[in-house]
């Protein structure tokens, strides 16, 4: 492995454990800057562009799962693959599990394109896409998933 994979690898690994230390501290302007001015965080049901769009998805979750009484939670992160390309950027593709008060809630997978930044790296597009739920999940009116 050379020094640019290397540099690749392990600041793409930043980002993706910067992303969910600041999602489940609830600094999610914060999060929403990890995009860039054209980049989609898409789930299940929709697609958000920019940290505008980001960031308005996080605020409706955020209340959501407050008010579910769901908060504080812990996402955990494994699988974790980074792929570099040779122009620089990199995809990945991991699993999550997303636990909260109540246990275990929800579990998926994140596939990403990411590409480099001045400082770091940013995501130029984040699927999130939940595979399954608890069964009194509120993830599920949240994203409009079938039980």
């Amino acid at each position: 492995m050379d020094d640019a994979e290397l540099r690749t690898r392990v600041g793409v690994a930043d980002l993706l454990a910067s992303y969910q230390y600041f999602v489940d501290a609830g600094r999610i302007r914060t999060v929403s800057r990890f995009f860039t001015e054209d980049g989609v965080f898409k789930n299940n049901t929709a697609e958000h562009v920019g940290p505008e769009g980001v960031l308005g998805f996080f605020l409706s979750v955020r209340d959501s799962f407050l008010g579910a009484d769901f908060l504080p939670g812990r996402h955990y992160l494994s699988s974790i693959r980074v792929e570099p390309r040779p122009d620089g950027s990199a995809s990945t593709y991991s699993c999550f599990q997303f636990v909260g008060t109540r246990g275990l809630d929800h579990w998926g997978t994140y596939r990403d394109e990411v590409v480099p930044v001045e400082d770091g790296w940013k995501f130029q597009r984040r699927e999130a896409i939940v595979e399954g739920a608890a069964a009194d999940s509120p993830v599920y009116e949240l994203l409009g998933l079938e039980r």
